[in-house]
């Protein structure tokens, strides 16, 4: 039901069905990690039909006019070593514009975080990220535009309805970022947990009025337990789910440090997504973002305000954010993206069919399942 959900609010633009271009339309496309093969048929591709990939400021000042032009916004979301190891070579080749969105707080080597980021502790997983020195070798090529995707991007529990637990067999198949921000004795945690620990029922931190601070001590017990029990041994186990979920039930019933979060204080929270990845922008680039793709789907019409105030002049979300963008009013422009790989079918030579590619496409959006969410 939750993927028919998102098939049923998902737009796609004429050209996908083999129609014209919307008329003052200009596509964007979004793109995570790329394959290398793929990602140069794609610039191939738009260099032999004449479209041009715009920088973002202007594709800003051109979108919505009657003579676009055969152009398009190549944007990438997370900063991942793929993009400098993989993407930044091939636009460098091609001499294409892109847009990267970065997640600040999993940036590497800062020199100093901002004051309120010392409560946390450092994402596991965070090596799968770029540096800083990359950051800057990507502004000084002139091609590539570093705009903000948030500070944390972060999931946050919004009920205490049990989900699952971290296992091997969840490790090996969700993100680095399926893995809500957890509460940890002193502080917010962030990245992959350790196995064992529970998972409840979460929303991106800007899409979400209601969080859920969930209980420390449950997440102790779960994971001594798992670790007793043999660590990720204890998996292969055909109970284990049974006999973790006994355990959390058991501690979960009186366990008392859990608390639903006041709305001040998320609200707070939220906001400090856009001032640290500003302080940091301007710590490490010397420039504040004015761009900001949104993690997973669009912010709370609060949240788009707040990016606002934080000199924010347009936010980016995906196609299932289609009605919400349409209806945007306010000084901040709300744009929507569809992913790279619908980009080959552009008008043009080499254009692709949908009907020979739509049973693998629904088959992968039908299986994509975020487990917290």
């Amino acid at each position: 039901m939750r993927s028919l959900g998102r098939l049923l609010r998902t737009r796609y633009p004429k050209f996908v069905f083999g129609l014209p271009l919307d008329e003052g339309r200009i596509p964007i496309f979004v793109y995570h990690d790329v394959d290398p093969g793929a990602f140069r048929s794609d610039l191939t591709f738009l260099r032999d039909n004449g479209y041009r990939a715009l920088a973002v400021d202007e594709f800003f000042a051109r979108e919505g006019r009657d003579d676009t032009g055969k152009a398009v916004l190549l944007t990438f979301d997370d900063a991942r070593r793929n993009f400098f190891e993989t993407a930044f070579p091939l636009l460098s080749e091609f001499g294409a514009h892109a847009t990267l969105f970065v997640p600040t707080r999993w940036i590497r080597g800062e020199a100093a975080r901002p004051p309120e980021s010392e409560s946390e502790a450092d994402p596991t997983g965070r090596e799968l990220f770029m540096t800083w020195d990359e950051m800057r070798a990507c502004l000084r090529s002139g091609l590539v535009d570093v705009q903000s995707h948030t500070h944390r991007h972060a999931l946050v529990h919004r009920s205490n309805q049990l989900v699952g637990f971290c296992s091997p067999e969840g490790l090996s198949r969700f993100d680095v970022f399926e893995w809500p921000a957890r509460r940890g004795p002193d502080r917010i945690e962030l990245g992959i947990p350790p196995v064992g620990t529970p998972v409840y029922a979460s929303r991106p931190l800007l899409s979400t009025d209601v969080r859920y601070a969930e209980s420390p001590s449950v997440h102790r017990v779960c994971r001594d337990y798992v670790t007793s029990e043999g660590g990720e041994a204890f998996f292969s186990r055909n109970d284990w789910y049974k006999r973790l979920r006994s355990v959390h039930d058991r501690v979960f019933a009186r366990a008392g440090d859990a608390r639903w979060v006041a709305e001040t204080e998320l609200r707070d929270l939220a906001s400090s997504e856009f001032r640290l990845s500003a302080a940091l922008f301007e710590q490490e680039l010397g420039v504040r973002p004015r761009f900001l793709a949104y993690p997973w789907m669009l912010g709370t019409e609060r949240s788009i305000l707040d990016a606002g105030a934080h000199g924010i002049r347009a936010v980016f979300g995906v196609a299932l954010d289609h009605g919400r963008s349409r209806r945007a009013s306010g000084a901040v422009r709300v744009y929507t993206r569809i992913r790279g790989d619908w980009l080959r079918f552009l008008p043009g030579e080499g254009r692709l069919s949908l009907t020979k590619v739509i049973p693998d496409k629904v088959r992968r959006f039908w299986n994509e399942q975020h487990f917290a969410q």
